[in-house]
């Protein structure tokens, strides 16, 4: 969701609110429609903390999992750049061979993959590339006690790279499920419904406006920040974006001929 989108949001359900809020003060009796104002304020206090507790807890799980994404990505991205570096040990061509296969494995991450995770989907382009890497490294030998250790030393970086993107794409599909959704909805909804029947047509407009439209601001945003967190690789403004791979493309990408174009995708 763009800022604008997300701004417009905003703007027309604390206007919706306040509407609805003025139109039964036009309709409510002279002293309102609770006999006992103290005790109405103190069930809305109830209503309005159980769905901030609430709200609270979903923003701090959305953030977690926004945090987990980013993490996952750079992970993976300075993985790829050691990869590269072990991969320089081995003769010619297996090196060459592995280290333009890196090159294009982080070319496509950042040309398909970034793209099909804001379907939730990970790359089929992204796996052949891992395939053809796990390939080229089985027929690999080493010679000497150098390449032996770069060998070990291969896996490891492997590991992580494989639990970067791994956790990477674990973050593409949305935490917060539609049941939750469901209850927040809920709760975002009593809480505004209730304070519009408190109208009161013995207080002014501007007095009867304020509350309910700071009230509906605050909840609006709140639902807008879980949406934005749940959904990191939206390619809108604050979105994660493959920052940490573009960087090591700079490092291992030198412009030589590589088996794939500049998206990924492999030369016929």
């Amino acid at each position: 969701m763009s800022t604008w989108i997300a701004a417009l949001v905003l703007v027309v359900v604390v206007a919706a609110a306040i509407t609805v809020k003025l139109l039964v003060r036009r309709r409510t009796p002279p002293a309102g429609w609770f006999a006992d104002p103290a005790r109405a304020a103190g069930t809305l206090s109830v209503i309005g903390t159980m769905f901030a507790v609430m709200l609270a807890f979903v923003i701090f799980l959305a953030l977690q999992s926004y945090q987990r994404a980013r993490q996952g990505s750079s992970v993976e991205a300075i993985a790829v750049n050691e990869l590269h570096s072990v991969a320089a040990v081995f003769q010619p061509p297996t090196s060459d061979r592995l280290q333009g296969e890196l090159v294009c494995y982080g070319r496509a991450v950042i040309e398909d993959e970034w793209r099909t995770m804001r379907e939730g989907r990970s790359s089929e382009l992204v796996q052949s590339w891992i395939d053809r890497l796990g390939h080229e490294f089985a027929i690999a030998e080493p010679h000497g006690a150098r390449q032996e250790t770069a060998y070990a030393q291969w896996f490891d970086q492997q590991a992580q790279r494989r639990e970067g993107r791994r956790e990477r794409l674990a973050e593409a599909t949305p935490l917060v499920p539609l049941p939750l959704w469901f209850v927040l909805g809920i709760g975002a909804s009593l809480t505004i419904a209730y304070m519009c029947v408190q109208a009161d047509r013995r207080e002014g407009v501007l007095v009867q406006s304020i509350p309910i439209g700071f009230v509906t601001a605050l909840v609006t945003a709140g639902m807008l920040v879980v949406f934005f967190l749940d959904h990191p690789y939206a390619n809108e403004n604050s979105s994660i974006v493959p920052t940490e791979m573009r960087r090591t493309l700079t490092l291992i990408d030198h412009g030589s001929a590589m088996p794939c174009d500049e998206r990924g995708i492999p030369h016929s």
